[in-house]
């Protein structure tokens, strides 16, 4: 990009060296030799008294076109503030020099003494050092339109905390450029510190995956940084793709590719970054992250993980083919995988009641009546990690019961956490759920479909008031196991997960309503599920998909060609009390509920 025709408006460097030979300085452009050294002269005997010589000495560089040209660039620069030794303004600066010995006063001002004269620097934004960025004079930078997330959230912008300054963003155009720019202004209290901060962001970073930094523009009140090309907010690109659930599921996955990789090469030149937006070059559909733009929430969508969806050279997102392309070009495991990823599955969290036994496999979460319906057989897999309460006991006892005693300094909360490797079997989920829809003849709900990863149980003691002296025992994990078969894993709380004891050994049992007679409080349990659900659309996409590559989705065919297991679908289905609760939440102990769902012993 190149904001004015002429060469000269980029970077020049006038030295007042007078001798016969012409220095040669970095990204200076010079004029002829004579030429030069005639104009040099010219200025170094004008330069203490331009002020009020200006117009008489202008008259002297007329018989050149060069000195024409540089000779109205200098009046325009000295037209600004020049202060002490060193001046700087927005467009240039000035090092002062050592001046040679001889010479005489006055308005006559004789020739000096061999010496260096001072240094001009035309288009730098800090002093004394040359700019890695174009500044562009405000007058080149015509404002086309201000960038919006919604007509509900407006500006893009930003309004930093404790020092009132605004960052707005906004396409526009550069004179003799016939592309389009991103342009964040920052204006207010404090906007100068700021933008110099976030100018120094840019400097560090250079990746194809983060907004590249073109040029500046600095002036009273205004501080710009100007990025190649035209952005917009990543929810904004994506919106325009929603007809299409192959483009959208497509677009999320190789974002999601890029946003890895762009994140990790962040970590390794600057470490953590947590301000990051995500914007979108329309022109090829690529990913940017913003380093300092906090206003978009489509980060939220991406995650650390590697979704290995490489954008496709050739295929054109607006082509109206463009969905036959990526058909044609994708498999049918390497689609599964797309869709299986977490950027396009939401997750569900939901307490189910502890009388019921839970496990990997498909449920169905009804959260307008409050119930929940296993649909599959459990998948026959183990957690990843052996079961174990994440809280050490007080004692291990021989026959694998842990003792807590009391009263404790802290309230008990204990945990048992089982995570299952599922990852591989949800590719067999997403190739037949359009066949076991259809075997359901569930057509509107599938959302309501849950493909279960993770199951808590926790045991809380949430009074811890006036405890006498006794002892809890929580028994061991195993008894959690509904089956002593292999591979089985389908887990319930057992009669007697935990007890009250006078005794250190535990051999007499205190019913719930003696320890509560002796002042002892409830035992408090939980089962809480997590899983994976998808959106209608995805659904949608998978049968679209089915179809091009000549596959009938309602039937097992899909499935036997790439080889997944089958799921088996449960005659006997019945539903039980649930209700969808926060990710990593816990009950608030309202009674109603905690009656429903058997939360005490």
């Amino acid at each position: 990009m190149d904001p004015q025709a002429d060469p000269d408006g980029d970077f020049i460097v006038v030295s007042t060296l007078d001798r016969t030979e012409s220095a040669s300085y970095p990204g200076a452009v010079l004029p002829q030799r004579n030429e030069l050294m005639n104009n040099a002269k010219l200025l170094v005997k004008s330069f203490g008294f331009l002020s009020s010589r200006l117009g008489a000495r202008a008259t002297e560089f007329q018989a050149s076109k060069t000195a024409r040209t540089h000779i109205q660039k200098y009046s325009e620069m000295m037209g600004r503030k020049i202060a002490g030794d060193h001046s700087v303004t927005n467009n240039y600066y000035i090092h002062g020099g050592r001046g040679g010995s001889g010479g005489v006063g006055g308005e006559q001002g004789g020739d000096g003494g061999t010496g260096q004269g001072p240094m001009v620097y035309f288009g730098q934004h800090k002093a004394g050092e040359l700019s890695e960025f174009r500044t562009i004079r405000r007058g080149d930078l015509k404002l086309v339109k201000e960038v919006r997330l919604s007509t509900e959230s407006g500006v893009v912008a930003r309004q930093s905390q404790g020092m009132g300054v605004q960052r707005t963003v906004y396409h526009a155009a550069i004179r003799g450029d016939p592309g389009t720019v991103t342009v964040v202004v920052y204006q207010g209290d404090g906007a100068e510190e700021e933008w110099q901060r976030d100018v120094a962001k840019y400097e560090s970073i250079w990746h194809p995956n983060i907004m590249q930094l073109y040029g500046l523009v600095s002036t009273k009140g205004l501080h710009t940084m100007i990025f190649h090309d035209e952005l917009i907010p990543y929810d904004q690109f994506f919106g325009r793709f929603q007809h299409s659930p192959i483009l959208s599921t497509y677009i999320i996955g190789y974002c999601s590719t890029e946003y890895l990789e762009a994140n990790t090469y962040i970590y390794n030149v600057i470490g953590s970054s947590k301000e990051k937006s995500v914007w979108i070059q329309p022109s090829t559909g690529r990913l940017c992250l913003d380093l300092v733009q906090g206003g978009t929430e489509a980060s939220s969508k991406l995650y650390w993980w590697p979704a290995d969806v490489l954008r496709l050279e050739k295929v054109s997102l607006d082509a109206p083919d463009s969905e036959d392309i990526i058909i044609s070009s994708l498999s049918g495991d390497q689609y599964h995988k797309l869709c299986s990823q977490p950027s396009m599955a939401r997750r569900q969290c939901f307490q189910v009641s502890t009388k019921c036994p839970v496990g990997s496999g498909i449920f169905r979460l009804d959260s307008q009546f409050g119930t929940c319906v296993r649909i599959t057989e459990p998948f026959q897999i183990l957690p990843e990690e052996e079961l174990h309460w994440n809280n050490t006991p007080d004692e291990l006892l021989p026959n694998s019961w842990i003792r807590y005693d009391f009263p404790r300094m802290f309230a008990l909360w204990l945990q048992l956490n089982l995570s299952f490797p599922l990852y591989e079997i949800r590719k067999a989920w997403l190739a037949q759920a359009n066949h076991i829809f259809a075997e359901l003849q569930e057509l509107e709900h599938v959302e309501g479909y849950v493909f279960v990863d993770e199951v808590r149980f926790i045991l809380r003691i949430t009074d811890e008031h006036n405890i006498p002296k006794g002892y809890l025992f929580v028994c061991p994990p195993q008894d959690f196991c509904t089956s002593t078969e292999p591979h089985v894993n389908s887990y319930k709380w057992p009669a007697y997960a935990a007890y009250w004891s006078l005794d250190p050994s535990g051999v007499d049992r205190l019913s719930m309503e003696d320890a509560n007679n002796l002042g002892f409080p409830a035992i408090h349990i939980e089962t809480v599920v997590r899983g994976a659900s998808w959106d209608h659309s995805v659904y949608q996409g998978l049968r679209r998909f089915h179809e091009g590559k000549g596959f009938d989705s309602d039937s097992w065919e899909v499935v036997r060609r790439l080889g997944y297991p089958l799921f088996e679908v449960l005659s006997d289905r019945v539903p039980f009390p649930a209700c969808k609760v926060m990710p990593y939440s816990w009950c608030e102990l309202d009674p109603e509920p905690c009656q429903e769902l058997g939360h005490y012993l």
